[in-house]
């Protein structure tokens, strides 16, 4: 992805964290709506519009691609977490296929 592109959340829910961290850079959390998932989007070009607290809706612009914190090069860290999530208890795990599923719906 190109530095600059938009960024939109791929599921609703509240904001858990929106901060820096030096390996992150600027990257928010959203804990997952219903889900018990969440949702980690890393290294966004500034901080995100979203503060800690704030309600999210699925497709709502929540930063734009950067390369702040360890990256080498523009590109979107997405990570999602599992039940009870981000540094929590849970464990980060492959987003693919939930990724592919809600494509098929688009």
């Amino acid at each position: 992805m190109a530095c600059g592109t938009p960024l939109v959340a791929a599921r609703g829910g509240k904001v858990q964290y929106s901060g820096y961290q030096g390996a992150a850079g600027n990257y928010v959390v959203i804990d997952g709506r219903g889900t018990g998932n969440d949702f980690m989007y890393a290294h966004l070009a500034e901080p995100s519009p979203l503060a800690t607290g704030d309600t999210v809706r699925t497709g709502q612009p929540i930063g734009v691609v950067g390369e702040t914190g360890d990256a080498s090069g523009c590109h979107l860290h997405f990570e999602m977490w599992g039940a009870p999530g981000w540094y929590e208890g849970g464990s980060p795990f492959d987003p693919l296929g939930y990724l592919e599923k809600w494509d098929a719906y688009s």
